[in-house]
């Protein structure tokens, strides 16, 4: 069995936290995103965590033995694996998480997960309901675990580094010609980004603009039709470490032959475990989405 260890600063972390929790004087308190205020005692000693995003957040503070639990869907770091699986992250099974006997749940919000909400609440089971639909949602919920595991300063420092990382890549692409970019996040039918996702604020930083950006929603449906009339330049393609996302990529797609991206062979792939989940590594996602628009950079030339 693999086993996890801190970093130097989560070390610090660490060391900071247990002199946070002697020298804590009162209850801990946090407004989560269904406007509901979570009051604590003391900082969760047993944490069920049922956001993959959550997760990966507790490890980068160095607060990962505090999980008991997880869903199937937290995958990273691969130490997440150690952790028990009680299953599903929507409409979780709620005897399943109480075996693992936490002091606190966390649960993506949602109307989806609105009846094991309110299960949580009737049994009074001590609960965070998160959601990371923007990198606002991302900076709000690492300073939100912070608290809560008594390690906001290291969750400052967190922040303050994601932010360093994607400064860095917008520097690297400041004043370079932003190709016209086609997000292909489902097929079929064919799904893309609108202004509403973080992944069209992910693509403005790494120095592309969104062909659908116009469109307020974050998935839209989009017809052949519309992507060809607005003929992108690139089309980002999201593929798993164990292959393609969808079932035809989109040179095999009847009628995408005529786009330009295609024509030019600039169906450019991205690792979509990395670009799909809004968590600590977003600096290094925006990195490499760059990297595939401005080769230049992946080159070094500059």
């Amino acid at each position: 069995m693999s086993r996890w260890f801190p970093s130097a600063g989560a070390l610090a972390c660490i060391l900071l936290a247990s002199a946070d929790m002697q020298a804590q004087s009162g209850p801990i308190r946090v407004e989560d995103d269904s406007g509901r205020v979570l009051v604590l005692e003391s900082s969760p000693r047993r944490i069920v965590s049922l956001v993959p995003v959550a997760t990966e957040i507790l490890f980068s503070l160095g607060e990962g033995a505090r999980l008991v639990g997880r869903s199937r869907f937290d995958d990273y770091p691969p130490e997440a694996g150690d952790i028990p699986d009680v299953g599903d992250a929507i409409r979780p099974s709620v005897e399943t998480v109480l075996l693992r006997d936490p002091d606190l749940v966390i649960l993506i919000g949602g109307s989806d997960n609105a009846d094991a909400v309110r299960e949580m609440e009737r049994l009074d089971i001590p609960h965070l309901v998160v959601l990371f639909n923007t990198l606002e949602d991302l900076r709000l919920n690492i300073i939100r675990l912070g608290r809560l595991v008594g390690c906001e300063d290291r969750a400052r420092g967190l922040w303050d580094e994601i932010e360093r990382e994607m400064e860095a890549v917008r520097s690297a692409v400041a004043g370079k010609p932003a190709p016209a970019v086609y997000y292909d996040v489902g097929y079929p039918p064919a799904f893309t980004i609108g202004a509403g996702s973080y992944l069209d604020a992910l693509l403005s930083t790494a120095g592309g603009r969104n062909v659908f950006g116009d469109l307020a929603a974050p998935s839209p449906q989009v017809s052949l039709e519309a992507i060809i009339a607005r003929d992108p330049d690139v089309i980002i393609y999201p593929v798993s470490g164990s292959g393609p996302t969808h079932s035809a990529g989109p040179a095999e797609r009847p009628g995408w032959e005529n786009l330009r991206a295609v024509k030019r062979g600039a169906v450019l792939e991205v690792p979509s475990d990395l670009m799909h989940r809004l968590g600590p590594r977003v600096g290094r996602a925006a990195k490499i989405l760059a990297a595939a628009l401005h080769p230049e950079i992946r080159n070094g030339n500059e």
